[in-house]
C-alpha cells in the first residue's frame, strides 16, 4: 500500500499557493497533508462521515463542513472550531469515507496544530485532561488512574469548567471504584527498557525451555492494573484454563491513548514500538492486547512505520527499535478463538451458560478502520457473539454492537459521554438482553460506572451489568467466582447469574 502523500491530487492553485498567509506558511489543506499524509481534495462531500458521527450534535461545523473549509483555506475557521475537540476519534469517519481518507486522523491534526500555534481551545477540558494525562506517563510510564482524576477534577474544579454536581457524582463513583479495588492509590511503573540480551520466554518447557505452541505475549495495557483489574484476572485465570500462557512482557510503557495522539503522532508512534520492542524479545509471535484503546495504538503504530519512512526514521532514532514485523498483534478475543479454537474452548464448558440473554459490545476501536484493524467485518463482527454462542449463552442481535460509548470524553465532557452510553443501553435493553458482554476496559468503565449518573440525566434505570466475555468464559469453564473478579463490578451481576443457576446460592 502507497503513502498516501506519494500522489496527491491537484487543487486550484488559488488554494494551494504557499505565500498567501503571513509569513510565508502553506495553506492549511497543504499543511495538513504535510503533517498527517491526508489529501482534503480527494473529499467531494457526500457527507458519509457526518451521516455517521456520533457526537455530530455537539459540533459547530460538522465533519464534512471541516473538510471543505480545509479546501478553502479557511485556517481560522477549523483551527478555533468546537468540532475538533469534541471529536471522539471512534474512527467511524474514516472506516467509512469512500475516498479512504483518514478524517480522524486530519481531526488530529489540526489539534495538533491549534496547540503548536497557541490557539486557544474550544473545550480547554479537553487540553486538560490531556496535559494530565500525559504527566502520569511521562512520570511513571504508564497512566496513573487515580492521579489522573484527582489532577483533572481539581483543575476543572478551579477553572469552573466543571458543576459541583458533576463533580459529586464522580466522587461518589470514585469511592466505590477505590473500595472495589478498581483504583490503586500507588501507580504502576514501566519504563520500556530492553534487556541487553534476548530473555527466552520459558513456554511450556520451563524456566529458560522452549517457547510453547500455545504461548503468546500479553500486554495488558494501564487499566488491566487498576479500573479494569476484573478483566486480567478473568484474562489470566481463563487462559490457564485453557492452557495459554500468557507471558507479559517487563517494563511495558503506556500506549498514550487519546492524550498521545491529540498531542503528537510521533510520540503516539513511539510508545506502542517501546512495547513491541519488549514483546518482540520475548522470543513470541503473537502479543495479545485486551484493551481496544491499546489495540487500536498498536496496530496504528504498526501501519504508520511501514508506510512513512520519515516517521519510521524518527521513531528508530527515539527508541533504537527497528520495527520488522516479528510480532503479530491480535485483540485477545481473537487470540483466545484462533488459538485456542472453538470445538476445544466447547469442550472446556462445564457450566453452560444456559437461559442467559446477551448482547456482544465490540466499541468502536476493536474492527475501525479495517484497513488498519484487519477486521473483516468491522461494522457488525461476530466472534465474540459466536464465542458466547459456544458458551451457551443465547446472544441477542442488536443495533449498536460497534457504536462509541464516548471513550476517554467521560473525563472532559462526561454528558456526551453519558448520552452515548445511554443510547447503548437502552437499546441492549430494548431488544431484551439481561447483559452486555464487552472486551474493553474503557467501554465497561464508561456502560457500568456510569448508569447512576445516567439514571439521573435521563430519568431511566437500567441496573444492567456490563461483565466482560473472558468472566463468562471462565464462568462456563466452572472456575471459582473469586478468580473472575464479578464482585468488582459497579452494577453486580451476582443476582442475575445466581437466578440463572450458573452461581451457587449465597
Amino acid at each position: 500500500m502507497a503513502i498516501k502523500t506519494a500522489t496527491p491530487v491537484a487543487a486550484p492553485e488559488s488554494l494551494t499557493a504557499p505565500g498567501d498567509l503571513p509569513g510565508g506558511e502553506v495553506n492549511i489543506a497543504q499543511a495538513v497533508q504535510r503533517d498527517s499524509g491526508e489529501n482534503v481534495f480527494l473529499c467531494y462531500q457526500c457527507k458519509k462521515c457526518t451521516s455517521g458521527c456520533p457526537v455530530v450534535d455537539q459540533m459547530d461545523l460538522t465533519p464534512n463542513q471541516i473538510m471543505r473549509a480545509l479546501q478553502f483555506g479557511k485556517r481560522d475557521l477549523v483551527l478555533n472550531s468546537k468540532t475538533i475537540w469534541v471529536c471522539a476519534s471512534c474512527q467511524t469517519c474514516t472506516a467509512r469515507c469512500p475516498q479512504n481518507i483518514d478524517i480522524a486522523r486530519v481531526m488530529d491534526t489540526l489539534k495538533i496544530m491549534a496547540q503548536r500555534e497557541g490557539v486557544p481551545a474550544k473545550v480547554p477540558a479537553v487540553i486538560a485532561f490531556n496535559q494530565a494525562a500525559l504527566r502520569g506517563i511521562n512520570l511513571f510510564g504508564r497512566m496513573y488512574e487515580l492521579g489522573l482524576i484527582g489532577e483533572l477534577e481539581l483543575k476543572l474544579l478551579l477553572t469552573r469548567q466543571v458543576k459541583l454536581e458533576q463533580l459529586l457524582d464522580d466522587s461518589k463513583l470514585g469511592v466505590k471504584m477505590f473500595l472495589a479495588g478498581k483504583l490503586k492509590p500507588l501507580p504502576s511503573i514501566g519504563r520500556g527498557r530492553r534487556k541487553r540480551a534476548k530473555r527466552p520466554s520459558p513456554g511450556r518447557g520451563g524456566e529458560g525451555g522452549e517457547v510453547g505452541v500455545r504461548s503468546v505475549a500479553y500486554y495488558p495495557g494501564c487499566s488491566l492494573h487498576s479500573t479494569g483489574i476484573e478483566f486480567d484476572m478473568s484474562t489470566r485465570a481463563a487462559c490457564k484454563a485453557l492452557d495459554l500462557e500468557l507471558v507479559e512482557p517487563e517494563d511495558w510503557v503506556c500506549c498514550g491513548t487519546s492524550p498521545a495522539h491529540s498531542t503528537s503522532h510521533l510520540l503516539a508512534t513511539v510508545l506502542p514500538m517501546k512495547s513491541l520492542a519488549l514483546a518482540e524479545d520475548t522470543g513470541l509471535e503473537q502479543l495479545a492486547v485486551p484493551c481496544a484503546a491499546c489495540f487500536s495504538r498498536f496496530k496504528t503504530a504498526i501501519h504508520d512505520v511501514e508506510h512513512d519512512q520519515q516517521l519510521r526514521d524518527q521513531v528508530i532514532a527515539q527508541t533504537g527499535y527497528i520495527w520488522g514485523g516479528k510480532v503479530d498483534v491480535k485483540h485477545l478475543v481473537d487470540t483466545i478463538v484462533q488459538k485456542v479454537g472453538l470445538a476445544e474452548i466447547k469442550s472446556h464448558v462445564t457450566h453452560p451458560l444456559k437461559g442467559l440473554k446477551v448482547v456482544c459490545y465490540y466499541g468502536c476501536l476493536i474492527t475501525r478502520p479495517p484497513e488498519i484493524t484487519g477486521a473483516e467485518h468491522a461494522e457488525y463482527p461476530m466472534v465474540m457473539d459466536h464465542l458466547m454462542q459456544t458458551l451457551g449463552a443465547e446472544v441477542l442481535d442488536w443495533s449498536y454492537k460497534t457504536d462509541c460509548c464516548g471513550g476517554s470524553l467521560v473525563f472532559s465532557q462526561t454528558e456526551i459521554a453519558l448520552k452515548l452510553s445511554n443510547k447503548i443501553l437502552e437499546n441492549a435493553q430494548q431488544v431484551g438482553a439481561e447483559a452486555v458482554v464487552v472486551a474493553c476496559p474503557l467501554c465497561q468503565a464508561n456502560l457500568d460506572g456510569r448508569q447512576e449518573q445516567i439514571a439521573k440525566h435521563f430519568g431511566v434505570t437500567y441496573d444492567l451489568p456490563i461483565i466482560y466475555f473472558t468472566q463468562l468464559l471462565g464462568l462456563a469453564m466452572g472456575l471459582p467466582e473469586k478468580e473472575l473478579g464479578f464482585r468488582k463490578e459497579i452494577v453486580s451481576p451476582m443476582t442475575l447469574l445466581r437466578n440463572k443457576g450458573l452461581l451457587a446460592p449465597t
